[in-house]
């Protein structure tokens, strides 16, 4: 009799147990948000940093540094090492690693400040998409500076945004990360990316989110793997409507097999 009531104290601590185990699981289950979300790269696709930025490194490096070679540098960023773009793009290490970070910072920020403004067309397609667009808006930036809403206010007055964002996702080394995060957090399951880069489109490829190159920025048609291409700010909108017609085509019906 003692070893049956042993066995029955044995089983009703591994249901209870397993029951903890459950609940847990369900705690830390992540809620799905079938609420479609555009993303948007912000420097070269709601901003025009082109110019500010090539200004900001001729007065850095002391020598000519046109818009072209801005466009190729960060393209090449997230593919190459550091050492390897400072050996590229003739950085002196010892002149940026002794007090030059902080001096291409200072540079770069007044640069921004003085000459940095939206793309014609950017401001009112983005109050056309709040307004009727049924969405979480969105900016993926390496630009950490927007993570504070204080001074975010300012600099979108100062730059043309007409809107506050749902999110900002900002990190100057590893946006990939904090946007995988995001998404997984959130339990996003329909996402637009909209970027001048295809590293801004690999970013929503990853999570089969609708991708939108656009060439005002960085780079041209033929640099881009994306859903659509388009030449003209005023063409978000039309495209965006566009998928998510789609996207609600699959929330009602699913995928196509």
């Amino acid at each position: 009799m003692e070893e049956n009531h042993e066995t029955i104290d044995e089983t009703e601590a591994i249901l209870e147990e397993a029951e903890e185990e459950l609940e847990e699981q369900e705690e830390t289950e992540v809620q799905m948000d079938d609420t479609p979300w555009i993303f948007f790269d912000y420097s070269g696709t709601l901003v025009d940093t082109v110019d500010a930025l090539s200004r900001t490194y001729i007065k850095f490096l002391s020598r000519d540094f046109p818009p072209d070679q801005v466009k190729s540098l960060y393209k090449d960023y997230p593919k190459m090492s550091k050492v390897a773009l400072m050996r590229k793009y003739k950085f002196n290490p010892f002149k940026y690693l002794i007090g030059g970070k902080n001096k291409l910072e200072e540079i770069r920020k007044e640069e921004f400040w003085e000459g940095v403004r939206a793309f014609p067309g950017i401001p009112e397609v983005l109050m056309r998409l709040q307004k009727i667009v049924n969405a979480k808006l969105a900016i993926v930036t390496h630009e950490t500076e927007l993570l504070d809403p204080e001074e975010r206010v300012k600099i979108f007055q100062r730059f043309g945004i007409p809107i506050q964002f749902n999110e900002v996702i900002a990190d100057s080394s590893n946006k990939k990360e904090n946007f995988d995060l995001l998404v997984q957090n959130k339990g996003i399951v329909y996402g637009i990316i909209i970027g001048d880069n295809q590293f801004d489109l690999d970013l929503g490829k990853k999570h089969n989110f609708y991708t939108i190159g656009v060439t005002w920025g960085f780079s041209t048609r033929d640099e881009f793997t994306a859903d659509y291409i388009i030449d003209d700010p005023r063409e978000i909108l039309q495209v965006v409507m566009s998928l998510m017609h789609q996207i609600e085509q699959k929330k009602l019906h699913g995928d196509p097999i």
